[in-house]
């Protein structure tokens, strides 16, 4: 593999860093998304009768502690009712954009990543010929051998810009379907609370 990386010229450094970051996104949002997901049914009734038995301080504590956008939007909301804020469904609309907006994290970068190792894979096939080409130039095609080097590189980064991709744009399509999920489970909870805490905390 080492032999392989290295035959594949200075393009393949580009690309092992991106497959690193790449690779770091999808550890971070797969757990940030499985953290963020929950029984919000059952959450939401459980905030809801904390602030009906009046322990609005316990139901903060359980808010801040929650991951995801969900619990940041409900704590600030929360927040801007005991604090007496007036245009509170507005306020609360910029705080939702925001907190939804934050928990999509670097998942676009994996957008980018899938989209550019091709390219760069692509890129070290132009060098990987150009290599060669002037090779054969400078010392002529009657040896196979001579020119093989350019073509290796040619072909090797063409694959690991591929090995890098695929694996990429899979990730980012599965997370992007899970972020979107949390957006509408996020977005139709908070309207919940929103009614619930407008009714039964002025």
């Amino acid at each position: 593999m080492l032999a392989y990386f290295q035959q594949g010229g200075p393009v393949m450094y580009f690309i092992l860093l991106l497959s690193i970051y790449g690779l770091g996104i999808i550890i971070e949002r797969f757990y940030f998304f499985y953290r963020a997901s929950f029984n919000y049914r059952s959450f939401m009734l459980d905030i809801k009768r904390m602030i009906m038995n009046k322990e609005v301080e316990h139901a903060l504590m359980l808010l801040r502690r929650t991951p995801g956008p969900l619990g940041a939007i409900m704590s600030q909301s929360l927040n801007l009712v005991t604090s007496g804020t007036s245009d509170l469904r507005s306020r609360i609309n910029e705080i939702g954009a925001y907190e939804v907006q934050k928990s999509e994290g670097n998942l676009k970068h994996l957008a980018v990543i899938g989209n550019i190792t091709p390219l760069l894979g692509l890129l070290g096939t132009v060098t990987g010929m150009i290599t060669a080409f002037s090779t054969i130039s400078l010392k002529g095609a009657n040896n196979p051998t001579i020119v093989a080097g350019g073509i290796s590189e040619a072909l090797i980064t063409t694959a690991y810009g591929l090995i890098v991709a695929i694996p990429a744009v899979f990730a980012y399509n599965y997370l992007s379907s899970r972020y979107e999920n949390i957006v509408l489970e996020t977005e139709r909870a908070a309207a919940e609370f929103v009614d619930f805490i407008e009714k039964g905390m002025k």
